[in-house]
């Protein structure tokens, strides 16, 4: 009560003191802007401030709680906001597809921060940034990315896998590859990728220990499978006889030879495959490996290619190995690559005979040129020179058979 009295004197006085300034002189203020004048005493432009202040305190309040989060005018603003950033974010994802990359780029970034989520418009403009060669603004884009949605990780470096390989970075991509592939082992996209990565770095051998998970996961079809483990099996081996040029055990080799072959089930269904497995048997140095392997086989599967090859090896045991040739011809007696076998077989005994038998029986299913040279040598060391030169001039006839029968000048006509 002592308080309230105290306040209302202070205001009489108060009242009462600015009362009898306002009265002995009530001041002069003129304000004047271009043709505008105004005149007052400095006791109502005093009031006026006073008004002013008052009001713009007003609207600042009313203007914050307008704005603050959660308000009905805040939603409006947001949502317009939103929408506008929505449109562009469809616009830059067109411009995308349709091959604008500057116009996409800018679209993307400008309503990153307008939406939702706005990892997928940074992920799509470093795209568009990667097709323009801008590559550190493509990285910078990537880690905007992963800073607005670090729970995105895998489908962030992903994308910038994808992107490496576009831009050739190969290495860089595999680092990325791998690192995916131990957080999801059976990705389909992943293991494709790591297909390609492989390929374009010429690691063979990484690519071969990654077919079985290929085959598992069905990435590849049958053929594309077949293709690719034959590409890098034939690079393998010709790696491996550049090291064996530089003097590299042979035996150490055919083991990793034999072990890649046995991984790599679906090669020996292939005939091409089974003669260069025979014939990389043989060149590192293991002949009884490479008469065994091309023995089964041809149980197995009958090819006349193959059986050349077994022509072609030293063999430990000649005379065993002319026996098996010629129990073939039991069921196989119309092949001329495998009476071309026999016969060099033979020759490897000095059983000239029989040799000479065999190669012009070859000769007579199908006139190949080594089983006639094979066959004109022998003659000629025979000291048959008649028959070896009359050999020469069939197969020379043969050669330049024509097409259609032409005439051919008589005696007179000379």
């Amino acid at each position: 009560m002592r308080r309230l009295f105290l306040i209302i004197v202070s205001v009489l006085v108060a009242g009462g003191t600015l009362g009898l300034l306002m009265k002995q002189d009530t001041g002069y203020v003129l304000v004047s802007y271009g043709n505008i004048t105004l005149e007052t005493s400095i006791w109502v432009f005093a009031c006026f401030i006073l008004v002013l202040l008052f009001v713009l305190s007003w609207v600042k309040r009313i203007l914050f709680a307008s704005l603050r989060p959660g308000s009905s005018l805040a939603k409006l603003t947001g949502n317009m906001h939103q929408k506008r950033a929505s449109r562009n974010t469809i616009r830059g994802l067109l411009e995308l597809v349709g091959g604008n990359w500057s116009k996409a780029e800018k679209l993307l970034t400008k309503s990153a921060n307008n939406v939702s989520y706005p990892l997928i418009n940074h992920i799509a403009a470093a795209y568009a940034a990667s097709e323009q060669d801008a590559h550190e603004r493509s990285k910078t884009l990537l880690r905007e990315a992963h800073r607005s949605s670090p729970e995105a990780e895998f489908a962030i470096s992903f994308a910038q896998s994808q992107i490496q390989m576009r831009q050739g970075h190969f290495e860089s991509a595999l680092a990325t590859l791998l690192r995916l592939h131990k957080i999801q082992p059976k990705h389909r996209q992943v293991l494709k990728m790591l297909v390609q990565a492989y390929s374009q770095l010429e690691d063979w051998q990484a690519l071969l220990n990654l077919t079985p998970m290929l085959k598992k996961e069905g990435i590849l079809n049958d053929e594309n499978m077949l293709d690719l483990e034959k590409k890098a099996f034939n690079a393998l081996l010709e790696h491996f006889k550049h090291k064996s040029l530089q003097g590299h055990s042979h035996d150490e080799i055919l083991k990793t030879v034999e072990s890649v072959w046995q991984k790599l089930d679906g090669l020996e269904d292939d005939e091409s495959m089974r003669i260069t497995y025979a014939k990389a048997m043989t060149q590192f140095g293991d002949e009884t490996k490479s008469e065994n392997f091309i023995r089964k086989c041809l149980n197995k599967l009958w090819s006349d290619q193959l059986v050349l090859v077994y022509g072609q090896i030293n063999h430990k045991n000649a005379k065993k190995a002319l026996q098996q040739a010629e129990s073939w011809l039991g069921k196989h007696s119309d092949s001329a690559e495998l009476l071309l076998t026999c016969g060099r077989l033979s020759q490897k005994q000095q059983l000239w005979g029989k040799a000479r038998d065999y190669y012009q029986s070859s000769i007579d299913i199908q006139a190949k040129p080594e089983a006639i040279s094979d066959l004109g040598r022998l003659l000629n060391a025979l000291g048959d020179n008649e028959a070896s030169q009359a050999l020469f001039l069939a197969s020379l006839n043969g050669q330049g058979k024509p097409q259609q029968a032409l005439p051919l000048p008589t005696s007179h006509q000379h």
